[in-house]
């Protein structure tokens, strides 16, 4: 499989935001006719993306399981690539130790802030040690590159930011709503204390409380689900648990609510399928939610601490039909211009082509 040029690895075949823009790029990378981009799958798991191979490695792509790499290096020499990108830091933790002694370049797409305690000194040294192995470590957005340079010590010629893409004709307005029918509010992401599922139960009480008539549902799963049902209950929302329909989901949404804490956040690749579905926004003001959301004008960036003005916003957009279709519509505007696959494949050309030119490659060490 000497022909795969460009190796794309990513944890799992979840369909996560991160796995799914891997396989889009690959897919659009791909010059007619030739099939020069490939997606190695590490773990087993739901099947989500399609992967060109996948180790099916037993397990979580949590930690680091020493067992992985063998399997790991025998698919590196297999592909015989001239880079590979590891998606996220779970691929590329593997890939730094399966790829000492070869001669092939690593790019680190980081895609989203450091979620380690800084004042865990080690563990952050490991992580520094890491990224000087990376030929380029490319961030999906400013803050993230920022802080590479500030917290991993990346040098700035060594960094380069390329946003997050979402496929526009996947991800587009639904039909129109029936006259009369309740504005949909919708929160979408993992249950997990970081993004915080029960601020959105807490808000769509505070509006029930006000009188406010509207629908409300959740669309994902995780460890949270047990603990929000009764609240969840209480407050007219919907649990929808984990879809594989999330593009026609957010196609019939009216306005979507980000209640995230920063850590981990880079670029929330959920807003921009909100706002290619041409959906507003109300979202707390964490690393990369400006770069998507234009405040005023495509949704509202509120304070992460700030629960009132989360509420206010999100009864200001539900209440207020016309300036919702309005900054539904420059939402999408602002996505397709910015955040569409093709223009993100476009910046990635760019970051590729001087690395598939340098034909006369070190050994890693």
């Amino acid at each position: 499989m000497t022909d795969a040029l460009v190796l794309h690895v990513i944890p799992s075949p979840t369909a996560r935001g991160a796995q799914r823009e891997a396989r889009a790029l690959a897919d659009q990378l791909d010059e007619p006719g030739s099939r020069r981009h490939r997606v190695l799958c590490l773990f087993d798991g739901p099947e989500g993306v399609r992967c060109d191979c996948s180790l099916d490695f037993a397990g979580s792509p949590e930690g680091f399981n020493p067992r992985l790499l063998p399997r790991l290096r025998a698919a590196i020499g297999l592909y015989n690539s001239d880079v590979i990108v590891a998606h996220g830091s779970e691929p590329f933790k593997y890939l730094v130790p399966a790829m000492l002694g070869t001669r092939t370049r690593l790019v680190y797409y980081v895609i989203g802030t450091y979620a380690g305690d800084p004042d865990q000194r080690l563990q952050l040294k490991v992580w520094r040690a890491l990224a000087r192995h990376a030929d380029v470590v490319a961030t999906c957005g400013e803050d993230v590159r920022d802080e590479c340079e500030a917290l991993l010590g990346v040098p700035p010629g060594r960094l380069s930011v390329v946003f997050n893409g979402r496929d526009p004709d996947l991800f587009h307005p639904g039909p129109p709503a029936p006259p009369g029918r309740d504005p949909l509010v919708v929160f979408l992401g993992a249950l997990i204390p970081g993004k915080r599922p029960d601020r959105f139960v807490e808000v769509v009480s505070a509006l029930r409380a006000q009188g406010m008539r509207l629908r409300a549902q959740i669309i994902g799963d995780g460890p949270m689900r047990s603990v929000l049902e009764e609240p969840a209950r209480a407050a007219g929302v919907e649990l929808l648990g984990a879809r594989t329909d999330v593009a026609a989901l957010l196609g019939t949404t009216d306005l979507l609510v980000f209640p995230s804490l920063p850590a981990g956040e880079g670029i929330p690749g959920v807003l921009i399928e909100a706002g290619l579905c041409g959906v507003p926004v109300v979202a707390t003001a964490v690393p990369g939610v400006r770069t998507v959301v234009k405040d005023g004008e495509t949704g509202f960036v509120v304070g992460i601490d700030d629960p009132d003005a989360m509420i206010s916003g999100t009864a200001s957009l539900l209440g207020d039909d016309g300036s919702r279709t309005q900054m539904g519509r420059a939402a999408r505007e602002r996505c397709v211009d910015r955040f569409s696959i093709a223009s993100v494949a476009t910046q990635w050309s760019t970051l590729l082509r001087p690395l598939l030119d340098g034909r006369h490659r070190t050994r890693r060490r």
